[in-house]
């Protein structure tokens, strides 16, 4: 008999290692199944020991082992993969088996025996105590890990992204193009694969399982070099000729995971290609200003001078809407007399020209705002009183007519929580002082989509966001709608940038200010993002509504140089202490009131001496719990990301964090404090 250790492949599970007995010798690095918490759940042989060595620690132990029970086969992955991993774990603060789980798709270990073996494969090593090779040194010293940054348009990186696959594939390499979403997968096939169709593997979580699998099996028997296209949790597929990595869309928060372990999935990456010495280039139209810092002190090269300019329309257009003609008339009736109203009107006369012209020239159009719904916030005028969600405490948000069938109400306007999806109709007083004088605020693509039907009856309207489409397929739909009837107007959300694979002719912003008033470190780099993917996408006209008009990142970004925005957004992270000048680590406790209190204490008493800034999360209440978030910033020399075996982390900071309960979440780098 045999005591073997696994580390259970599962998210949410606290315990790092346990232990099961076989009967018979399992290879180290193998999967297996194992009995856990009344479940069957994978897991990753780490250890094994005869029985007869050691007889007595069993016996002295006071519970009973449960059997393995049974063995699929070897690991699907590399020791280098493996060991980013455990790196990864001591970096995260996270448990290895879930962060193992995020770079293994669970239709790989449904399905283990349908797998085939790569055509080139490592052999599983043990150090002295039996584990598998987690300790071996990294690569030769003298050999320097080549690390590159690529900022420029889209149309120049794709270009000299096909000569650098042609030049790797006649050097018998094959390379890895990472991106955050599936919808980048479809942009890069349609730009790089011509004439190399047949050696070029794209992967993604929406894949059938069938499809999957086949994909996965060609390109690991593969002989020819090939081209990997995928997202990151496909990093771990064995190909030994992999010899670069493209981080592609780097500064994308779509590679940062919103749950347990936050794995970032550029860090990850980065680890990885250190320990492969592997080339890795880190490309986007802008990059983050963590990225460039580094580039700036020459911790990465550079495959060709960063450009700071963004991709330009015809037109930009800047509407000052406390000036613009942005109000309609409209008469109303009183005790049987007329009187005439002006009536706030959320597009501007130029907009509406704009609108006017393009459905006449029968020309696209794209009305972008920040937030779904209607109204983002509803406030009682007489008392100021915000209105929150009764269950959660989120601000609750006024969605129309078209939220109607989803939500089963029967009503004109609903309101309803994006939270928790707590509905109410508008039929509410105040809470803190029962008014019925309740005034909507912000502009929704619900309130867009009202008065666009209303000064354009006749035309085509389409809206996307997380409200009117639910599904990818109704997104699909209206997309391909949208695309079939010219002189449409597509009203969306960021979410729209995913799905759009054809030029607009005509675009607004509907209201920039939203954005403006976010207390978000990165709100600089989420305003210019916006604005690059619409310039990158419009044609002709490009309307920006504001009330702000001489905001100076507006008039960094539309006057196209973004360099002076760099150095200024730098400048205020190094006053404030933001990365990457500071490591941020997040800490967050969910609980009734009184252990809450208790948990305030707790982190105070440990995390005292690094001045932790405890407050309420932005939705503070979920159900009766209460959610807290502390902020500790350390110097990143403190809390280096492991690239290799001489930086280490700060034990003093290491420990003290180990010590918090498993009810307490850390999150390493998070894109948000709120």
């Amino acid at each position: 008999m045999y005591i073997v250790t696994v580390i259970p492949i599962k998210k949410g599970f606290q315990m790092e290692y346990l232990t099961y007995f076989s009967s018979t010798n399992i290879p180290l690095g193998s999967i297996v199944t194992i009995p856990l918490r009344q479940k069957n759940v994978d897991a990753l042989v780490v250890f094994i020991e005869n029985a007869i060595d050691i007889k007595s620690d069993i016996k002295d132990r006071d519970y009973q082992l449960k059997k393995i029970l049974n063995t699929k086969g070897p690991s699907p992955f590399t020791q280098a993969f493996f060991k980013a991993c455990v790196k990864m774990k001591e970096y995260t603060k996270g448990n290895l088996g879930s962060i193992i789980k995020t770079f293994l798709p669970t239709i790989f270990l449904e399905n283990f025996s349908e797998l085939k073996q790569p055509i080139k494969t490592e052999k599983s090593k043990s150090n002295t105590d039996g584990l598998l090779d987690t300790i071996v040194e990294l690569h030769n010293d003298n050999i320097k890990h080549e690390k590159l940054i690529f900022q420029t348009l889209d149309p120049d990186r794709l270009a000299c992204y096909r000569t650098l696959i042609r030049e790797a594939f006649a050097k018998k390499e094959s390379i890895f193009i990472c991106v955050p979403t599936h919808y980048d997968i479809l942009k890069f096939k349609n730009e790089l694969t011509k004439g190399i169709e047949q050696y070029v593997f794209t992967f993604h979580s929406n894949l059938t399982k069938k499809v999957m699998i086949n994909t996965y099996n060609s390109a690991v028997t593969e002989n020819h070099p090939i081209l990997i296209i995928g997202t990151g949790m496909f990093l771990s597929i064995p190909r030994p000729d992999i010899k670069t990595i493209i981080l592609e869309h780097e500064s994308s928060d779509a590679y940062k995971q919103l749950s347990r372990p936050y794995i970032d999935i550029r860090s990850f990456t980065e680890i990885f290609c250190s320990i492969e010495n592997v080339k890795l280039i880190f490309g986007d139209t802008l990059l983050r200003p963590e990225t460039l810092y580094r580039h700036e002190n020459k911790e990465l090269g550079e495959f060709a001078p960063p450009i700071f300019r963004l991709p330009q329309v015809d037109r930009q257009i800047i509407v000052d809407m406390t000036k613009s003609n942005s109000s309609q008339t409209e008469q109303r009736v009183l005790n049987n007399e007329k009187y005439t109203t002006q009536e706030f009107s959320v597009l501007s006369k130029k907009t509406r020209d704009m609108i006017e012209y393009a459905i006449e020239k029968n020309e696209s159009i794209l009305l972008f705002s920040i937030r779904k719904g209607l109204a983002p916030m509803t406030v009682c005028s007489d008392c100021n009183n915000v209105l929150l969600c009764p269950d959660c405490s989120t601000p609750i948000v006024l969605y129309g007519t078209k939220q109607r069938n989803a939500t089963k109400i029967i009503a004109n306007r609903i309101f309803m929580c994006n939270k928790c999806g707590k509905k109410e109709n508008t039929e509410i007083r105040c809470p803190k002082c029962f008014s019925w004088n309740l005034t909507p605020l912000g502009i929704g693509t619900d309130k867009v989509y009202e008065e666009v039907k209303k000064l354009f009856p006749k035309a085509n309207i389409f809206q996307v966001d997380k409200e009117t489409t639910r599904t990818e397929r109704e997104i699909t739909e209206t997309m391909l709608n949208f695309n079939n009837n010219k002189g449409s107007i597509l009203i969306g959300t960021e979410l729209v940038f995913s799905y759009l694979n054809t030029n607009i002719v005509h675009s607004a912003i509907i209201s920039l200010d939203g954005l403006l008033s976010i207390p978000s470190f990165n709100i600089t780099q989420k305003i210019l993002h916006i604005i690059e993917k619409l310039n990158y996408t419009t044609t002709r006209n490009l309307i920006v509504q504001t009330r702000l008009p001489e905001n100076h990142i507006l008039r960094y970004i539309l006057g196209g140089n973004v360099l002076p925005l760099y150095r200024e957004d730098l400048k205020e992270r190094n006053i404030f202490g933001y990365p990457p000048f500071k490591r941020l680590i997040k800490i967050t406790f969910t609980g009734t009131a009184e252990e809450t209190e208790k948990a305030r204490v707790l982190v105070e008493k440990l995390l005292g001496d690094y001045e932790p800034q405890i407050f309420s999360a932005f939705v503070g209440r979920i159900k009766g719990q209460y959610i807290t978030n502390t902020v500790i910033k350390v110097d990143p020399k403190d809390w280096p990301l492991l690239i290799n075996d001489k930086l280490k982390i700060n034990e003093t900071i290491s420990n003290k964090l180990s010590l918090l309960p498993p009810s307490f979440s850390i999150n390493i780098d998070p894109e948000d404090l709120l």
